[in-house]
């Protein structure tokens, strides 16, 4: 991909090489282009970059194209923290994915529960505590982001 620079900075969205023969239709360029080619008609190379790595309440973003060499541009990136909206986006999102969790395991456990179930009284009220403890998930103070999840009887 090529991108236009204009007075030191690269301008517009990136195109193809394609494209960039079509714009000079007069012209027989070397396969694959020389840099000479490029620079001189006010081009240079550009190329994606990684996203970079971010934290959870930090959104990773495209920015303008960052120069790496004299005919060499990549895609930019900016790291920004998060509004409050989309905290809270992604809070509610992590909560019912949690939950979600949760309730498979309370399904996967709704057996020890049933009358007819083969447990022991005794390891019917540690399965008991167990699901009640899966329950009160969603009250621990670190919910959603820091669970204790309970241990499963034995």
């Amino acid at each position: 991909m090529l991108i236009k620079i204009t007075s030191g900075q690269a301008a517009g969205d990136p195109i193809f090489e394609d494209q960039f023969y079509a714009l000079f239709n007069n012209v027989s360029f070397t396969r694959p282009l020389a840099s000479e080619d490029v620079i001189s008609r006010g081009y240079a190379f550009y190329q994606d970059s990684l996203k970079p790595e971010h934290y959870i309440y930090e959104v990773a973003e495209p920015s303008d194209p960052v120069q790496v060499s004299d005919d060499l541009w990549e895609k930019g990136w900016s790291v920004r923290q998060m509004t409050s909206d989309e905290i809270s986006d992604v809070d509610n999102g992590l909560a019912s994915s949690v939950r979600d969790s949760r309730n498979q395991l309370l399904s996967a456990s709704d057996w020890t529960q049933f009358n007819d179930s083969p447990l022991s009284e005794a390891d019917k009220e540690s399965w008991a505590a167990y699901r009640n403890a899966l329950r009160d998930v969603p009250s621990q103070s670190g919910f959603p982001n820091d669970i204790v999840w309970p241990e499963l009887p034995v």
